[in-house]
């Protein structure tokens, strides 16, 4: 044990029994298997196929992921990863989406949203529906989320940069649900950097961080709605930033919030909360509800870092001024009837898109075009409602620029269903083209300016525009995706 501090050795001794202790201390440096999300079965087949071994996991849209010759391309260099089919992430990293359990046309915070890998889940689970708040302080946090957002096709969803804590006073009490995966002093980072105990780890971090914590979880439950439900969740085992963050919420809204009993997804070996630490007792209600989840407990479902989860309930809303809203000095345009049904009949025509396509997500929900700096996203009414009261970095999905381009977003989310204007490419192509090389036809395929959806076998990889009379595609990939030497 001594590559832990002793401090951090005494604070587990009081966690866990005695007889796991040389285990629990041997695993949480033990590098994490590889695990990603699907979005469908055929991703699945094609992975296999490409040599990939994925096993499934107790979360049914995760999958642990390996290959014999790890020499082969990167799983990031994949068409399945390139196209928003895939998202490494890890177990414990998805199961606070499935036990807030999003259902389609709920409206849904993210507090602490970057990378995106949760509100991305979130937006799969609800079909794009309803909306999405996905809220990041950090502005190079920020560009990572809104990164993975448009790789995803996410268009539910609405970026706000915003202090956690602070932004409860410009909203109401307006989400059905809500998840605070919060900051924390990541003592499950030991698992991606063996060394972390030694130099990063310290007692200070802790305390630093439950403080800010117990910030968090009191504006996130501000702007929970009545009934409505939220998730706190954090990837440390250390008690200040767990079950006492809780009861500081239970404790400054005693009749207002509830404590829910909840299930994990079977296969999950957790345990329940702690009934004291440190000689201070713990609320009884917490040590029976919560989950800890502990990385020497795994099995062929299971393997993660240590997690923490809780599940809570407003029963009774609370008094807090009115929400302060901002001035809208670049108000954003929600396209009117006629004036959306021109651009989605010229997208139609272009690209043999069936309009029905265009105008509804999967689930029959119909979608808004919305304008802002002259860019044109496509999005859910509810989002752009949200959109015109309230600041924002980010709407729903981009799919024309300012100059009408189409843009790699509406090619990768639409591309599958258009009937002409599309380019198939072989295996050499592909490869040049997501280096970022444009292509060099034998034959015209259409006339100069015309633009073109790029696809190889079921995947679309972008957008072009046909030069030199035909046989040239220029290629238009975002400069930020292309894959050099792919």
């Amino acid at each position: 044990m001594k590559k832990f501090p002793q401090r951090y050795i005494d604070r587990i001794k009081q966690m866990i029994p005695e007889s796991e202790w040389d285990l629990f201390f041997d695993k949480v440096t033990e590098p994490l298997p590889k695990a990603i999300r699907l979005k469908n079965d055929e991703d699945l087949r094609y992975l296999n196929e490409n040599g990939w071994t994925l096993t499934p996991t107790a979360i049914k849209e995760g999958f642990f992921i390996d290959r014999e010759d790890r020499g082969q391309r990167a799983l990031g260099k994949t068409l399945p990863h390139f196209t928003g089919q895939v998202y490494v992430q890890s177990l414990s990293s998805m199961l606070p989406v499935k036990v807030l359990n999003p259902q389609p046309d709920e409206k849904i915070l993210d507090l602490c949203a970057a990378p995106g890998s949760k509100t991305s889940f979130i937006a799969q689970k609800m079909g794009n529906s309803g909306t999405i708040i996905a809220n990041e302080v950090s502005g190079s946090r920020s560009k990572k989320l809104v990164a993975n957002l448009k790789r995803m096709g996410v268009l539910n969803t609405v970026v706000t940069q915003t202090d956690g804590v602070a932004i409860s006073a410009f909203l109401g009490q307006e989400f059905d649900k809500v998840l605070l995966d919060a900051p924390c002093s990541s003592e499950g980072f030991g698992r991606r950097d063996a060394k972390f105990f030694e130099k990063m780890w310290s007692e200070k971090k802790i305390f630093t961080a439950a403080k800010l914590q117990k910030k968090l979880i009191k504006s996130a439950f501000e702007m929970l709605g009545l009934d409505g439900v939220m998730v706190y969740s954090t990837c440390t085992s250390a008690p200040e930033e767990n079950e006492f963050v809780v009861q500081h919420l239970l404790e400054t809204y005693p009749h207002e919030a509830e404590l829910l009993t909840f299930e994990l997804p079977s296969g999950i070996p957790a345990r329940k909360g702690l009934s004291e630490f440190e000689g201070t007792p713990i609320d009884p209600q917490i040590a029976e509800k919560v989950y800890r989840i502990y990385p020497h407990l795994q099995n062929q479902q299971w393997n993660s870092e240590s997690f923490f989860v809780a599940l809570i309930a407003k029963k009774r809303s609370i008094q807090k001024p009115p929400p302060k809203k901002p001035v809208i000095r670049e108000p954003i345009e929600i396209y009117k009837k006629n004036k959306q049904a021109e651009i989605i009949t010229r997208l139609a025509k272009t690209f043999g898109i069936p309009k029905d396509t265009l105008k509804h997500l999967p689930s029959g929900q119909k979608v808004v075009l919305v304008e802002k700096n002259n860019d044109l996203f496509v999005t859910t009414r509810s989002a752009a409602a949200f959109c015109q009261k309230n600041l924002f970095r980010r709407i729903g999905l981009k799919i024309l620029d300012k100059d009408r381009n189409i843009t790699n977003q509406f090619a990768m989310s639409y591309g599958q269903f258009a009937t002409k204007n599309y380019y198939e490419c072989s295996e050499r192509e592909k490869n040049k083209w997501l280096s970022g090389f444009d292509l060099h036809l034998k034959t015209p395929i259409a006339v100069d300016g015309t633009p073109i959806i790029v696809r190889f076998q079921t995947f679309v990889i972008g957008y072009g525009k046909v030069q030199k009379n035909g046989t040239k595609l220029k290629n238009k990939l975002d400069r930020d995706i292309v894959m050099a030497n792919y």
